[in-house]
């Protein structure tokens, strides 16, 4: 799959108990201190990047948000969406629909699919995860097209996670801007805060 922190953070996981189970279970003794080296070179490295972050904790705050938990993200993030989310949330009534976008949909790295739980607010497409070659085809985005019909407000997540490029097929453009421009059409910029602009119907 794409070699990115997305894919690769679980997949680090799955390596470390990969190893331990082969370990346990080679009866040879060179191939099981091999297998060991490499598990405790992974478990190694994950124990220097906790003391780094204890060390030099990142400046971190609460989302405000009842669904969060308690989770927190950085300072900036955590502002705009205390503004966000009681914007959105008078302006969409409960059970009425928000569409989360990326930048583009012609281009598309990740998308921001939480958002929707903490607006405690619906996707009005089937699409919650937003992945490059789902939908940045034009039949996904004439599905998701026809879903606006539904949605009461559109907002775009353009933070740098968002619109960083990977040296793989998702940093090219696919062609179809049916979606983009469906959403042109029928959406206007209201306000921005911070990464979030929210677009709401024309």
């Amino acid at each position: 799959a794409r070699t990115d922190e997305f894919h690769l953070s679980p997949l680090s996981v799955v390596l470390a108990v990969a190893l331990a189970l082969a370990a346990a279970s080679e009866p040879r003794r060179a191939p099981r201190v091999a297998l060991a080296a490499v598990l405790a070179l992974i478990a190694l490295h994950g124990l220097e990047r906790r003391a780094g972050q204890a060390l030099h904790p990142p400046a971190l705050a609460a989302i405000p948000a009842a669904a969060a938990d308690g989770v927190r993200t950085d300072p900036a993030d955590a502002r705009a969406l205390a503004g966000l989310l009681p914007y959105v949330r008078d302006y969409v009534a409960p059970g009425r629909r928000v569409l989360v976008a990326p930048p583009r949909f012609d281009r598309v790295r990740v998308g921001d699919p939480l958002l929707n739980v903490l607006l405690e607010r619906r996707n009005p497409t089937r699409y919650d995860v937003i992945q490059p070659g789902v939908v940045t085809t034009a039949a996904a985005q004439r599905e998701m097209a026809r879903d606006l019909r539904s949605t009461r407000a559109v907002i775009r997540w353009d933070a740098p996670a968002a619109t960083q490029l990977e040296p793989n097929g998702s940093a090219r453009s696919s062609g179809a801007h049916v979606l983009d421009e469906a959403i042109a059409r029928s959406f206007r910029p209201a306000r921005r805060f911070g990464d979030y602009l929210v677009l709401l119907p024309r």
